[in-house]
């Protein structure tokens, strides 16, 4: 069971940093395709990957905490790119989480470790991408999950 200071908010994510906590909330400027949930414990990492993301016209939310994700209105989101290797759960066990909480929207891995994980944990995600892959493989990844004509089948 979910700790109930961990269960979605709408329409904000609450966070904690230290001893404060500040609430994020998802703006969406009219040009905004869809809305990424971005995990990685890596912040020098996650922030270049959010500014490329908006560059390219997508509204992302950063966690650099897994736990943080479950804090959030999942319903708000079009797609997540988590770590695999993170502190408290790693990737699999969030998506897991996740899905328990009813979110329904692909979850690409984007992690150095995919080659070192078994088949199990690679098939529950939509994709596994490395992070020595070009940048190019990520935003095809995206083009391919978010501008699709087919419903997905995610934890159906």
């Amino acid at each position: 069971m979910i700790d109930s200071a961990l269960e979605p908010r709408h329409p904000i994510c609450s966070q904690r940093i230290g001893h404060k906590r500040f609430d994020v909330e998802i703006q969406r400027s009219p040009t905004t395709r869809h809305c990424i949930l971005c995990v990685d414990d890596e912040v020098a990492g996650t922030r270049m990957r959010c500014d490329l993301l908006e560059q390219e016209g997508y509204s992302v939310v950063l966690c650099n905490h897994p736990l943080e994700a479950l804090r959030c209105d999942l319903s708000a989101f079009s797609l997540a790119i988590v770590d695999f290797e993170m502190p408290v759960i790693n990737g699999r066990d969030l998506l897991l989480r996740l899905r328990a909480l009813g979110a329904r929207f692909p979850v690409v891995l984007l992690s150095g470790s995919v080659d070192d994980l078994s088949d199990d944990d690679r098939i529950l995600f939509s994709r596994c991408i490395s992070k020595g892959s070009p940048v190019q493989r990520l935003l095809d990844t995206l083009v391919e999950f978010l501008n699709s004509n087919e419903i997905p089948d995610f934890g159906a």
